[in-house]
């Protein structure tokens, strides 16, 4: 693969989620499109995606999904009234992916597999003639003679404008090397801290091994520190033998890795119970010293796995064999506050390998989100990943990939006098 002599219209870095509709729009608008990927093979982490079942998106309405991103959320808007919702499930089905909402919430390929979306954004790609060299990696990108110009092994791509959609540094088995960040860096953009998101963490305890065979269902966690106890959400807990994962760990996990940086570890209190309080579970006592004579240990088994009601008992200081009717004073406030507010310690997480997202990466400041321009180096766009944005899990993330793609192939091919 040599230099070309022609320069392309639009070149994408990265045959990603983002890169590939970025690659795609910009040729429907009839621009000259290539995509370059340092990995054998593109998609590679959508293939991963939502257990590789690819959670595309969900059905909130864009005010409510932006809320639910965070702070950065409004930054969103125009990528998704281009391709959000409804529209991106057309775009789907215009490639031949039919998509299904079972819960009434998530969006996913009706095949219930990422490859089918794979397969879908590859074909239309084929078809529309959109060139995808694999197995390159881009060293350098530079910006001479009005041509930007990205060098790899093989040779060099010139173009008259340029995607970055190289994604983060989560998942680094799927082909993620962070190189995206360096390539916006030449270019003049500030990076902000980045931390893997979408991780499982690690806990100081070890009784969250003897729970493993257990999912707790609407499990309440929250940072039990004063300045950061906001940070709290809802969901399914799963316990591993060394920690926590899940849909509400890997929510949390957003926050907690900024934290864990700032403080080492972070405490936590967990509500197993489906949010039950302090003064529920003293009524709840009261009605089992009227009952049959048994242990507390037992009677905590209707309201949890008898795993865990042993780790309650040991936690709170109870004998596994003291009866309902001994449970008395300070006994009973323990075990009380310890069922409504369990306390955890954070101390790490699994890292880039066990991650699904990046948090932190280019300044949202520098860009136009009308465009996904630069507002310093014209005719540079940035999508995805690379960018400083993440959402929780539920279709956030990939909702905003491809949604940024495609404005980014739209803002590409309008800069050459294409109409949007």
């Amino acid at each position: 693969m040599e230099t070309q002599d022609e320069p392309l219209d639009v070149l994408i870095i990265g045959a990603g989620a983002s890169g590939m509709v970025a690659g795609i729009r910009a040729a429907r608008l009839g621009r000259r499109a290539a995509i370059v990927e340092r990995s054998s093979s593109p998609g590679r982490k959508l293939l991963a995606s939502g257990g590789q079942r690819c959670n595309l998106s969900n059905t909130l309405e864009t005010d409510q999904f932006m809320e639910r991103v965070g702070r950065d959320g409004r930054f969103m808007g125009p990528a998704l009234e281009g391709l959000g919702g409804p529209k991106l499930r057309e775009f789907f089905h215009e490639i031949g992916v039919e998509t299904v909402v079972h819960d009434g919430f998530r969006v996913w390929p009706e095949t219930r597999k990422s490859s089918t979306v794979l397969a879908g954004l590859v074909g239309e790609l084929a078809r529309l003639e959109v060139p995808v060299f694999t197995g390159c990696e881009v060293l350098e990108t530079r910006f001479e003679g009005g041509l930007f110009e990205a060098q790899h092994a093989e040779g060099t791509h010139r173009a008259r404008e340029l995607i970055i959609a190289t994604g983060g540094l989560a998942l680094p088995k799927s082909g993620a090397s962070g190189g995206g960040y360096r390539f916006a860096e030449g270019f003049g953009h500030k990076i902000t801290a980045r931390h893997p998101a979408g991780v499982p963490v690690v806990t100081a305890e070890d009784w969250p091994a003897r729970c493993t065979a257990h999912t707790i269902g609407k499990a309440h966690l929250q940072v039990a520190i004063k300045k950061h106890a906001k940070v709290a959400r809802t969901g399914d807990l799963i316990f591993t033998k060394n920690g926590l994962r899940g849909p509400v760990v890997l929510d949390i996990s957003r926050e907690l890795s900024p934290l864990l940086d700032r403080y080492g570890e972070v405490p936590l209190v967990l509500n197993l119970c489906r949010g039950k309080t302090q003064e529920d579970w003293q009524g709840i006592f009261k009605e089992w010293r009227a009952g049959a004579k048994r242990s507390v240990q037992d009677a905590l088994t209707e309201h949890l796995p008898l795993e865990l009601a042993e780790v309650m008992c040991e936690l709170s200081e109870v004998a596994s064999d003291l009866t309902v009717q001994g449970l008395k004073g300070e006994a009973r406030d323990t075990l009380a506050r310890t069922l409504a507010r369990t306390p955890i310690t954070i101390t790490g997480h699994t890292g880039y390998d066990g991650a699904f997202i990046t948090r932190g990466g280019a300044r949202l400041k520098d860009v136009r989100p009308e465009t996904m321009e630069s507002k310093l180096q014209p005719g540079l766009y940035l999508c995805g990943e690379v960018l400083d944005l993440d959402g929780p899990c539920g279709g956030f993330n990939l909702q905003w990939a491809f949604a940024s793609g495609y404005l980014a192939g739209t803002g590409a091919s309008a800069a050459q006098g294409v109409p949007q």
